[in-house]
Formats: structure tokens, C-alpha cells, sequence
């Protein structure tokens, strides 16, 4: 049984026993690995010129950017952009909503989560999908 689902940027494919997705996770998943290292090397920049200058917004300032980007790239590292997952791998599937956004986290067995982001138009036929497959769904 093979099943396309057309998403808002992409599809994905369903197998009996895989899944293949086509979207644009490898460039979003650079994008924000580049951005969040610019942003960290600008807070850190930015404590530096505090210790030249004495100026406490540099401080706080550099610190809450550099911290707050470094965290976003140490979490980036978890995710995967695989756009073939075997269903054997899949260990959870959740779907969540942020700000009028749909899309699904695969967490799979190696510990890393794949992200397909833009899914309203397939949600349900998604879901029914991992439940006919018994995949714990969130």
C-alpha cells in the first residue's frame, strides 16, 4: 500500500514499512545552525566589548543572546533530516500546533527527532496512518 500525501511545501510517502519525505528540512535545519552560530559569536562579542568598555548592556545583553543561541544550536544538533525512515525506527509521533502551524515530530530510536513541518493538509491521514501501524501517538 503506497500512499502520497501532498503537505503545504513538500510530500510525504507512505510505505508499508517506510516513510519518505520531501521538504525542505535540510535547509531550514542549516539555517538555523548558521544563524544560531552568528548570534552566539555576536553575544559573545558582545561580553567581550563589555570587559573593554565597562558597559553593563554589553553584558547582559551579549550574555542572554550568546546563551540563549548556544542552547538553540546544542538542540539543533538532535535533529535529523533523514528523508527515509524506516517505520522500525519510529519509536513516538507527535503532533503539535504553534502558532497556527501544524507539523510532526518523529522520535526515533537513535534518539533524534525529525521534524515535518507545514502538515495541515494531511494531519488526519497521518494519524490514522501510525495508528493502524500501533506507533505511539501524541
Amino acid at each position: 500500500m503506497e500512499k502520497s500525501l501532498p503537505l503545504e511545501i513538500g510530500t510525504v510517502q507512505l510505505l508499508e514499512d517506510k516513510i519518505f519525505i520531501q521538504d525542505n528540512a535540510k535547509r531550514e535545519h542549516i539555517i538555523r545552525m548558521v544563524s544560531s552560530a552568528l548570534w552566539t559569536f555576536y553575544g559573545t562579542m558582545s561580553v567581550l566589548r563589555y570587559l573593554k568598555t565597562g558597559d553593563e548592556f554589553f553584558l547582559w545583553t551579549g550574555l542572554l543572546i550568546g546563551i540563549g543561541h548556544l542552547v538553540v544550536f546544542i538542540l539543533s544538533l538532535f535533529r535529523t533530516t533523514k528523508a527515509q525512515i524506516d517505520l522500525a525506527e519510529v519509536q513516538q509521533v507527535a503532533f503539535k500546533t504553534r502558532n497556527s502551524n501544524r507539523f510532526l515530530d518523529l522520535t526515533l530510536s537513535s534518539g533524534k527527532k525529525r521534524r515535518i513541518s507545514r502538515i495541515a493538509p494531511a494531519a488526519e491521514e497521518l494519524r490514522t496512518f501510525f495508528e493502524e501501524k500501533q506507533i505511539q501517538v501524541k
